[in-house]
Parts: C-alpha cells; structure tokens; sequence
C-alpha cells in the first residue's frame, strides 16, 4: 500500500474530526455544521449509516445526539463517577431491524444500555442487572453488529477490555453485566489493554509496557499486538513490538496503531506497512487520559472506504490518501 496524496489545511481550534459520507468535519469554530458546539463538546462519532453524530465532552458528563446535517435530536448523558478521568464510553451502531442504535452508560458506570438513537427507546431496560464493577470505555461494534467491545479499566485502576454478544444482550440484557470475556481473551492477557478494535470481526488488541503477572500465561504480554479470530477462537498472530502501540482503529482489512504517531499494520499477518513519524498522535495508551485527552483517537478520523484517514494537531489537519 502505498501513499498517493496528501493534503495538509489549517483549521484553528480543532477538537475533533469525523467523515460524514465523503465528506471530513472538524469540530471547531468555523465547521459549519459542527461550530455552534465546539465551545461545550470535544469528541465526535458518527453512525455506520452516516445519518447521525454524536458529540460529547470525552471527560465531562454530557453529550448531544444530532442528524447528519446538525440538527440536534436529543440530549445525552453518563454518571459523573470518576468521568473527568477517563474517555466517554459512547458507540453508535446498526441494529438488527436496521435502525441506528446507541450504545452507552447513560445511568451508572457499569452498566451498558442498548437504546434506539433517535428516540431514546431503551431495548435493555425492566431486567434485573447486576453489572460488574467495569468502567466502561473505547466502545466499538463489529461490522456485522454482532459483538460489543468495551476497552475500559477496572480498580486500581488496571485497563482491560471484555466482549459481549450483541444478540443475546438485546434478548436478555443480564449478559451485558459479567465481565464479558466471551472468547476467553481476559485470561490470555497478562498486560494491561492499551487498546482495541474489530478488524473484520476479529480483534485485535495491544498492550502496555506494564505487565500484570510475570509469571502468568505466555500468550499476551506487554508491549505487543496481536489478532484474535471469533471463529478458530484463537489468535491468528501476535507481535512483539519495540514501541507500543497503544490505541489501535481499523483501516480496511488493516489497522492504524496511535502510539506517538500513525503507524499501519497489515491486519492478516501484523506486518507493519507504513508509518508517519512527522504526525505526532501523542502517547495515550489507555482509556483513562488525565493529561493526555488530545490524543491517540481524539486527533484522528479514518474512512475506510476510501482508505484515506486524518490527523490533527488542532491547528493543521493532514488527510492521508493510500493506494
């Protein structure tokens, strides 16, 4: 794969960038659809259909969901335990009848709900739920709506993540309460979770320089990235790396690590394919950010459908094109 253009703006005060259709909107002053909010929100997200934005203070309370052309819907919100620490949990998603759902925490810090977007409906709401004492963070859903992915932390505070099936959770939303841990990837990890996505609907995940247990299993250690197959249930590849590669976002079959700067990695085999050392991402490698907000996903937006992504160091924004 390689590079075949770059093109390079300056855009004061950008917070955040997403791609609406074809289209890259930064959330700043003089985005026309996005500008009126770039004083009380941060961080955007945008539906898999592209009909609806999500804006949200990542380390506030607060949040508003709007159309594809700014017009607000409904406002939203999470509990405010331990919120300035670390990143909204917040992903938007397709449901099985084709509506675009919400997943967040909208009551309690650990306990995941599934609304329809646009009305609020709640479609795991009057069962009995005795959620895990997760933090939940970094939400994603697999392509094909099938899984959950929370890459959050847990007391004292360690970052992990845990896997839930979306379609028993609309069925019978307990599921969504234990830690999900459905493929068995809690036990093969050993270090800290520095991030995670579906590649497909395989994950992969990287890990800190922290290690948890040294002498526990071999599988996932620290510093590393590797893929988990849902189907052969088992890791397809692991990779030692010299430097971590904290959050990890998919990129068409393939996936973009945020460590210090973008780095692409093949997603079938690891190889790394190309980096970009003069585009700093910062050194976020958590969902808890403290001092590090404006980092790692906060400065990136990725359209894998025309394989082209963006960075931004809030003044000048690059958008890579790739062959």
């Amino acid at each position: 794969m390689r590079e075949i253009r770059r093109e390079v703006t300056a855009v004061a005060g950008t917070k955040a960038l997403v791609w609406i259709g074809e289209t890259l909107h930064d959330l700043s002053p003089g985005s026309p659809i996005l500008g009126e909010y770039c004083e009380t929100f941060d961080t955007a997200a945008v539906s898999p259909q592209g009909d609806m934005v999500a804006l949200v203070t990542d380390t506030g309370t607060t949040g508003l969901l709007l159309s594809s052309d700014g017009r607000p819907i409904r406002e939203l919100t999470r509990s405010g335990y331990k919120a300035e620490a670390y990143r909204y949990p917040l992903v938007l998603c397709t449901l099985p009848d084709g509506r675009t759902g919400l997943i967040h925490c909208p009551d309690e810090y650990n306990r995941l709900e599934i609304e329809v977007a646009a009305t609020g409906e709640r479609l795991t709401g009057g069962a009995e739920r005795e959620p895990t004492d997760i933090f939940h963070s970094r939400l994603a859903v697999s392509p094909d709506g099938r899984y959950l992915l929370s890459a959050g932390w847990v007391w004292h505070p360690w970052s992990c993540m845990a896997v839930y099936d979306l379609r028993k959770a609309l069925a019978e939303p307990a599921t969504l309460d234990p830690v999900g841990d459905v493929f068995g990837l809690l036990e093969l990890v050993r270090a800290e979770v520095a991030g995670a996505c579906f590649v497909g609907e395989d994950i992969v995940i990287s890990t800190s320089t922290e290690d948890d247990d040294p002498d526990g299993p071999d599988d996932l250690g620290p510093t590393m990235v590797a893929r988990w197959s849902t189907t052969a249930n088992t890791f397809a590849w692991r990779r030692q790396l010299d430097l971590p590669a904290g959050d990890v976002v998919p990129f068409a079959g393939d996936f973009l690590a945020l460590y210090d700067h973008p780095r692409l990695y093949d997603g079938d085999t690891g190889d790394l394919i190309a980096a970009w050392p003069e585009l700093s991402t910062g050194h976020a490698d958590s969902s808890i950010v403290w001092d590090r907000f404006f980092s790692g996903p906060a400065r990136v937006a990725v359209d894998e459908i025309r394989r082209r992504f963006a960075v931004t160091d809030g003044e000048l924004t690059t958008v890579v094109h790739l062959g």
